[in-house]
C-alpha cells in the first residue's frame, strides 16, 4: 500500500561518526535529523559512545566504543558485544521502524543492515566517504587494505535497497561498485539563512583583523586528507607580500595542527595564519561573515559541506576540481575551480585577492544561487525517496 505523504515516518539512522566529532558526515547526520524531526518524523540515531561525552538526547542510542590511536576523535564501536547487541537489538526490533538509513558501511552501519534485513525493514545508504582514500588511518599494507575495503563496501552496497550519492562524482563510483542497486543524487543541505547571518565586525575585532585586510578562510578538520600542506604552500607567496594585506584563517582542529603550525613558520607566514582550533558550530557563521573568500584544496571530498556553507555566506570559493567538492561551484560565477597544481590554485586566489570588484560580483552570485543548497530542499528529496523505497518493498 503506497505511503501517505502526510504520515509521519519512524526512521533509524546508523552511523560510525556522530557528534561530538566535528566532521562533514556528523554535521550532515545531525542537521538532517533535526529537519526531519521538525516535520513531525521520529528519528532514532545509533552511534558510537565517546569518552567524556554525556548524551542528553533520548533518541540517540550509543554503542560501546574504543578510541582508535590514529584518529582519536573517531571512536570505533563494538556493537557485537553480547550484552550490548542483545539489549540494543531487542530495542531496535520493538521500535518497528519504517526505514533504516545507514551512514556507514562499517561496524555500526553493518549492524544496522543486518538488523534491517532480519526484520524486513527497507534500508538506504548514503555514500558519504571515499573510504579507500583514508588508508593512512589503517596500520596494514595499503595495497591489501585498499582491495579489502573496496570489496567490503561493494558487498555492503549490495545489501541495501537504495544508495544515495551526495554528488555526481560519487554516483559514478557507486555505479561501478553496485551497478544493480538503485541510486540517486541528494546533496547534503544546509541552513542557508543561518550561514548568511554571521557577525563580521565582532569576529574581526576578536581576531584583530583590520577592515582593509582580505581574509582567506578554510573550515574543516586539520587532517592529511584535506590537502592542507598544498593549501599553505600555494598561498604562502601571496601572504608574504606586504602589499596584499591578507590573512589566512584555518577554523578547526585535528592531528595535523602542529605540523601545519611548523610549516607556516618554515614558509615565513606564521604571522599571517590564524589557527583557531575547535570552534563550536553555532560560532562558525561569524567566521564566514568575517572572511572574503573560501579556499578548499581537498581531493577526496564527496561533496564538501563547508563549501555550501561558504557560498550561503556569500563567499566566492577557490576549489580544487576533484571529486564532488566543486559541484556546488559554477566556475567563473560564484568561484573558481582549478586543477590540483599549486600555481593554478595560487593564481586563482590572486585573481580574487587583487580584484575587489570580481570578489563582490561572485559574492552576489553565491548568495543568489544558495537556495539550491538548502536543507529543506534536500530533506524533501530524502522523504520522497524514503516513501518510494518503503512502497517498493511492501508492493
Amino acid at each position: 500500500m503506497p505511503q501517505n505523504s502526510d504520515c509521519p515516518l519512524n526512521i533509524a539512522f546508523f552511523c560510525d561518526a556522530y557528534k561530538p566529532t566535528c566532521s562533514g558526515v556528523a554535521v550532515s547526520i545531525e542537521t538532517t535529523a533535526q529537519e526531519l524531526r521538525s516535520r513531525g518524523h521520529r528519528v532514532t540515531i545509533y552511534a558510537p559512545r565517546y569518552n567524556g561525552y554525556e548524551e542528553h538526547d533520548p533518541n540517540v542510542i550509543r554503542f560501546p566504543a574504543g578510541h582508535w590511536f590514529r584518529a582519536r576523535d573517531f571512536p570505533v564501536a563494538w556493537p557485537l558485544l553480547p550484552r550490548a547487541s542483545v539489549r540494543t537489538g531487542t530495542r531496535f526490533r520493538r521500535a518497528n521502524y519504517d526505514i533504516v538509513h545507514s551512514h556507514s558501511p562499517f561496524t555500526i552501519g553493518t549492524t544496522g543492515a543486518r538488523w534491517a534485513r532480519r526484520n524486513g525493514t527497507p534500508i538506504v545508504f548514503t555514500f558519504h566517504t571515499l573510504y579507500h582514500r583514508y588508508l593512512h588511518y589503517v596500520p596494514a599494507p595499503s595495497a591489501w587494505t585498499r582491495s579489502y575495503i573496496v570489496w567490503w563496501v561493494r558487498q555492503y552496497c549490495q545489501l541495501c535497497d537504495h544508495i544515495i550519492a551526495p554528488s555526481r562524482a560519487v554516483a559514478q563510483v557507486v555505479s561501478h561498485l553496485a551497478p544493480d542497486t538503485s541510486r540517486s543524487i541528494i546533496p547534503t543541505g544546509i541552513d542557508t539563512a543561518r550561514f548568511a547571518s554571521g557577525n563580521r565586525a565582532s569576529l574581526r575585532e576578536q581576531l584583530k583583523i583590520a577592515n582593509d585586510q582580505v581574509v582567506l578562510l578554510y573550515v574543516g578538520r586539520l587532517v592529511r586528507e584535506k590537502n592542507l600542506e598544498f593549501l599553505l604552500r600555494s598561498v604562502a607567496p601571496l601572504l608574504r607580500q606586504s602589499s596584499t594585506r591578507s590573512r589566512l584563517v584555518l577554523v578547526g582542529g585535528g592531528p595535523a595542527l602542529e605540523f601545519l603550525r611548523e610549516l607556516s613558520h618554515d614558509l615565513g607566514i606564521a604571522d599571517k595564519v590564524v589557527f583557531t582550533g575547535f570552534v563550536p558550530p553555532e560560532k562558525t557563521p561569524d567566521y564566514y561573515a568575517a572572511s572574503d573568500m573560501f579556499v578548499f584544496a581537498s581531493r577526496t571530498e564527496t561533496q564538501g559541506v563547508s563549501i555550501a556553507e561558504a557560498l550561503a555566506a556569500g563567499l566566492p570559493c577557490v576549489v580544487v576540481g576533484a571529486m564532488g567538492a566543486a559541484e556546488a561551484v559554477t566556475n567563473g560565477v560564484n568561484g573558481i575551480v582549478v586543477p590540483p597544481r599549486e600555481n593554478a590554485f595560487r593564481n586563482a586566489v590572486a585573481q580574487l585577492l587583487f580584484d575587489p570588484q570580481l570578489r563582490a560580483s561572485m559574492s552576489r552570485k553565491a548568495r543568489e544561487l544558495s537556495p539550491s543548497l538548502s536543507q529543506s530542499r534536500s530533506v524533501d528529496a530524502l522523504l520522497e525517496l524514503y516513501r518510494a523505497t518503503i512502497d517498493a518493498q511492501s508492493s
